[in-house]
């Protein structure tokens, strides 16, 4: 094995997991009001599970890609439409919040509290990437593209930490944007600011249902 693959591999993932993750889509929004809500700190488990969910993506298509791109195809729209349903709601809830005037959520009381918390966030964007295909896909695309060089086991593994590096890192500036904007904002700026990613993500999701149905 040439060793000096390595480095390029790495520099080479850390470019295709921000290509996944640089676009602000709803998920990029929904990061922003994280940071908005909650704060840097306790915004940063849901960054990591989304940053954990391309990294996750990007080792299938590594690994299985021949076999699982087939089951993707089967699947055909439904999980475009499961997670245009899932942002949907959401949408709802973070709409109805705003209008009701609902302050954010308290924060936990103490560390077993905090890790438990950030361990459900966490999991929540895990949840809402992972039932988008469209990452499986892109990363399917690029081990395609670059060849046999990522058909190596360490190229490979190198190559998915740059992704999960670059996703993570992506996910956490977006947090704290948000969390800037918490600490610059009044409460007015604040509800009119979840009104418009409320929005945003709810046309997310609408366009997702309408691409799977249509």
């Amino acid at each position: 094995m040439d060793y000096s693959m390595v480095p390029a591999a790495f520099g080479a993932g850390i470019i295709a997991g921000l290509g996944a993750t640089v676009p602000i889509g709803a998920m990029g929004v929904m990061l922003l009001r994280e940071g908005t809500e909650r704060g840097w700190r306790h915004g940063t488990p849901a960054a990591m599970g989304v940053g954990f969910a391309d990294f996750v993506f990007c080792v299938v298509a590594l690994a299985a890609g021949s076999v699982v791109a087939p089951l993707i195809t089967a699947w055909g729209k439904w999980p475009a439409a499961v997670g245009g349903v899932l942002l949907l709601v959401v949408a709802a809830l973070t709409l109805r919040r705003a209008y009701r005037g609902k302050p954010p959520a308290p924060r936990p009381d103490g560390p077993r509290a905090a890790a438990a918390h950030g361990i459900a966030r966490a999991s929540m964007f895990f949840g809402l990437t992972i039932v988008n295909p469209m990452p499986l896909l892109y990363f399917m695309a690029i081990s395609v593209g670059l060849g046999d060089s990522l058909h190596q086991r360490p190229v490979a593994g190198v190559f998915a930490i740059g992704v999960g590096i670059a996703s993570f890192g992506w996910c956490v500036v977006l947090v704290a944007i948000g969390a800037a904007l918490r600490a610059r904002s009044t409460d007015r700026m604040q509800k009119t600011l979840s009104v418009i990613g409320g929005l945003i993500v709810a046309v997310c999701g609408v366009i997702l249902i309408l691409a799977a149905v249509l």
